[in-house]
């Protein structure tokens, strides 16, 4: 905004000249169109308000004094009309009065920009003249630098010029890079702005922070190292500008590279320190806080980036621009952003307390000469007009300095501000409370009020509704088992006692008791009811990887890596023994005469368990995995589908993929006429079981789908379980939906 622009603004406000309209005058002049939007003219409302209250309260008055209706309602009538008329002609004269001394400040801004320029000319024609003599100075060093090799010389420049890489001022050779390159190609580093790290003034030096590699140029031989700023993983080469060697600068590679591996546990630790501290007091520890920066040298903010924290939480502006270059910004269009934010602040606090000029020579010499968003900059010089702090509030819809906006103000220049030079407020509790909301989103059964641990993540490997339907159990590698309830969505019990990962787990028939078993080469037989450990059986030497309950509720068998096949009573003590394979998996049938187990090196075996002998073998080039028998006992299912007597494949199943995985399928819907199965590309397949077509691909986990499984009592719904922490119900569509899709509720 110019003088000019300020000038027409105020005479163009001015709506008081009473010396060339007459009042016949103004009556001719007025239409409909004037009384549209009467309420935005200058001091009507207020007057219409006044008139209109002190009427109501005298006509009152008057009526109660009389008691004649009339009479009240001429005094009302005449109060409103003197009351309006007053107040009227007093704001006018405020206003004219207030426009006046504008009008002065004006005008003397005009003559302050004019003297202001004159001395900024002056200033150019100094420097004009320094450059001339510096330039016929340089021409007398012409025989020195053509002394140099040729090719160090176009050395020099290449490093300079192509990777916008400039030696530090600090260089020890006895010639600048800057004249060497001045005098081979014509080019000099003083001609062209260096856009990749901001340059404060002189003053401001011990603050400046490098944000890109240096080349250094080296004092014995002519050789350049890299000077390599330490930045890994969004951390700066200093804890919020505090570098952590003793001369500031940043660390010189010996040998031409740093450990990358060294580096980045150094950064991790840093933010990790700095992360605490922060912490720390906020929740008020402030000693050993203290202790905590001064052992591990690690500071939460360098003294500078405290100050200007300080400086704009309690609106010492001039100290906030004076730190302004320990900023570590981005992008230049961040600098203009920022600024433009804390000149703002500073333009509406000088209004609210009504240091006008102060504000005025603000708008004009410290915002406009930004060029920053002009519609902005107009609605802030619009503000000059409101006569009081809560006028101004309203509009602006700013609160005031003794309000949060200087709290606001400090998070929105945060957004601009690197991370690693101001660390956000109460960062380790926003992550913490993110950690925890990606569990609760996770993980379906969390969505209640229930206290959710970050000590460990649940990654789902085996899930199975009990026979009932009622309730799902999952077998998870944070060691322990959950019983849901399937009506409520709600955890019933949490089985904890594995000391290794729960990889399978089964329920007895008649659903009172749970087997679990894992990676600590155990199994754990449970109560549904009270979720408490009946009995441990430690006999396995490897791995537990699957085990099934015989039809009487009374024994069950486990398969483990350690080529042992055991069959159990509930009291621990076992009843036969098969060996010779590492088993997989195993399923029994419903009468309890046959087994069927897979076992790693691709086989099916099948058991009579009355004889205890194996009735058959048959091979299988594939890699097995899961085994699961049809109602009618008369299929096994492992993603190919076998006739079990007739022992061959019936029917095969594309599409899933499967290669580093346990993964795990299944019968379900009415009459077993599905089979599905989980997949390593966090999909879910459904195939038609007799004609052995892909009916339906179905996307919403992010990771290997591990386990599926088909509720026993209801043909419409089974769940699935995958390494994204997440269990998921999958379900019929909505009755508005008929196409006969599967989708989550």
């Amino acid at each position: 905004m110019d003088s000019e622009d300020n000038v027409d603004i105020v005479d163009s406000a001015k709506p008081f000249d009473n010396k060339e309209n007459s009042f016949l005058k103004i009556i001719k002049k007025l239409s409909f169109d004037d009384f549209k939007n009467i309420q935005e003219i200058p001091c009507t409302r207020q007057s219409f308000l006044n008139g209109i209250g002190g009427g109501t309260i005298i006509g009152f008055l008057r009526f109660f004094h009389k008691g004649n209706v009339l009479s009240a309602t001429n005094w009302a009538i005449g109060s409103f009309c003197l009351l309006s008329i007053g107040t009227w002609e007093y704001c006018c004269f405020k206003r004219f009065n207030k426009h006046e001394k504008m009008k002065v400040v004006v005008q003397k801004m005009n003559e302050m920009s004019i003297k202001k320029a004159q001395k900024k000319a002056e200033e150019n024609a100094r420097k004009n003249k320094s450059a001339s003599a510096a330039v016929s100075q340089t021409s007398s060093h012409t025989t020195l630098i053509s002394s140099f090799d040729d090719e160090q010389a176009s050395l020099s420049y290449n490093f300079a010029s192509s990777s916008h890489i400039s030696s530090p001022s600090n260089s020890s050779s006895s010639i600048p890079t800057d004249e060497l390159q001045s005098q081979s190609s014509g080019y000099h580093a003083r001609d062209e702005p260096d856009n990749d790290y901001s340059r404060p003034s002189d003053s401001d030096s011990e603050l400046r922070l490098a944000k890109r590699p240096r080349i250094a140029e080296s004092s014995t031989n002519g050789e350049f190292n890299m000077r390599i700023s330490k930045k890994e993983n969004g951390v700066g080469s200093s804890a919020n500008g505090v570098s952590p060697t003793s001369n500031g600068d940043s660390q010189i590679a010996t040998n031409g590279q740093i450990s990358k591996l060294t580096v980045m546990k150094n950064n991790r630790r840093q933010e990790l320190v700095r992360l605490m501290v922060q912490a720390m007091q906020d929740m008020g520890y402030h000693k050993s806080a203290a202790l905590l920066e001064s052992e591990s040298g690690y500071p939460l903010e360098s003294p500078a980036v405290a100050k200007f924290r300080e400086g704009v939480l309690k609106g010492d502006w001039d100290l906030v621009e004076s730190l302004f270059p320990t900023l570590e910004l981005d992008q230049s269009q961040d600098s203009v952003v920022v600024q433009f934010l804390i000149r703002q602040q500073k333009y509406l606090e000088l209004l609210e307390r009504r240091e006008i000029k102060l504000a005025l020579y603000t708008l004009r010499s410290e915002l406009a000469p930004l060029a920053f968003d002009t519609e902005r900059l107009h609605l802030l010089s619009s503000f000059i007009m409101y006569s009081n702090a809560e006028d101004l509030k309203l509009k602006a819809e700013w609160d005031g300095a003794n309000g949060t906006s200087r709290q606001k103000l400090l998070l929105e220049l945060q957004k601009y501000i690197s991370p690693s030079i101001m660390v956000p407020e109460h960062r380790l509790e926003t992550l913490l409370e993110q950690a925890t909301t990606l569990q609760r989103i996770s993980c379906l059964y969390h969505n209640t009020d229930e206290y959710i641990s970050l000590y460990s993540d649940h990654e789902f490997w085996y899930v199975a509704f009990s026979n009932n339907g009622k309730f799902l159990a999952s077998a998870s590698r944070d060691k322990t088992a959950i019983i849901w309830s399937i009506e409520t969505k709600k955890s019933v019990h949490i089985l904890k006692d594995h000391s290794d990962c729960v990889s399978f787990l089964s329920w007895s028939p008649d659903d009172t008791k749970i087997l679990t078993c894992g990676q600590d080469n155990e199994i754990r037989l449970w109560s549904v009811e009270s979720g408490k450990c009946l009995t441990t059986l430690s006999k396995h030497g490897d791995p537990v990887t699957t085990c099934a309950w015989l039809p009487d509720g009374k024994s069950f068998i486990s398969g483990s890596q350690d080529k042992n096949t055991y069959l159990w009573n509930l009291d621990g003590t076992i009843v036969h023994k098969w060996n010779g394979a590492r088993i997989m998996d195993l399923a029994i049938n419903k009468d309890g005469t046959k087994m069927v187990a897979i076992c790693h090196d691709g086989r099916l075996h099948i058991y009579n368990l009355e004889t205890k002998k194996e009735e058959a073998t048959l091979d299988e080039n594939a890699k097995l995995t899961s085994i699961c028998l049809s109602n009618d006992c008369k299929y096994a299912l492992e993603i190919h589908l076998w006739d079990i007597e007739k022992m061959r494949i019936v029917r095969k199943y594309y599409g899933q993929k499967q290669g580093k995985f346990v993964i795990r399928s299944c019968f379900g819907g009415i009459d077993q006429g599905f089979i599905v199965s989980g997949s390593e590309d966090s999909k879910i397949y459904v195939w038609h079981r007799e004609h052995a077509a892909m009916i339906e691909t179905l996307s919403g986990h992010k990771g290997a789908v591990n386990s599926v499984n088909w509720n026993p009592t209801n043909p419409y719904m089974f769940a699935s379980a995958g390494d994204d922490h997440t269990i998921r119900i999958w379900g019929t569509p909505s009755a508005a939906d008929h196409k006969g899709k599967m989708k989550t509720p």
